[in-house]
């Protein structure tokens, strides 16, 4: 495990949610692409910054930090989907949001860098997916992360093919 580049790659990819989702509360308010769902149940751009907070929050740092050194102790249990409706994610306001989530991915970076050779093996049986390594959450958590940029790139072009109906992306191709 390269904890540099783990550590490299989720300061970019923190720099890169700002510059991708920094702002577009204001510049787009008339389309409302912050609160913008492709269909009934999916997710918005403002219950996807909510759920990057909680996850940076709840989930990959507290599970890490049990692997690396609290080996046997069971992992606070967590409900990602479910905090969705229990944490009103809807409700919430997207600039704060996102500030929040990157506030939070700033404290996780400090931390990380305490870290002085952690034991990359050491791991933790999960119910579902098994033995799972300290290695496998952190390359997990960078996964996370480029995951829900898709997720995100998909949500503003589907909104941009809403807004400028009836004209069409079509000439910008379909890869």
């Amino acid at each position: 495990m390269k904890l540099a580049l783990c550590v490299q790659r989720l300061r970019r990819n923190a720099q890169a949610f700002h510059s991708l989702l920094g702002g577009l509360e204001q510049d787009h308010a008339d389309t409302n692409i912050v609160r913008w769902v492709p269909a009934p149940g999916s997710w918005s751009l403002l219950l996807l910054v909510n759920h990057l907070a909680d996850e940076e929050r709840d989930d990959f740092k507290v599970r890490l930090d049990h692997v690396l050194h609290k080996p046997g102790v069971d992992w606070p249990a967590i409900d990602p989907e479910g905090w969705v409706e229990s944490r009103d994610y809807a409700a919430q306001d997207y600039g704060p949001s996102l500030e929040r989530f990157l506030a939070e991915r700033q404290r996780s970076l400090e931390w990380l860098g305490t870290l002085d050779e952690p034991d990359w093996s050491l791991s933790h049986r999960h119910p579902a997916l098994g033995l799972l390594s300290a290695g496998d959450l952190m390359a997990s958590w960078v996964a996370h992360d480029h995951l829900h940029m898709r997720q995100a790139l998909g949500l503003m072009q589907g909104s941009l093919c809403e807004a400028v109906e009836p004209h069409t992306t079509a000439y910008a191709g379909d890869w």
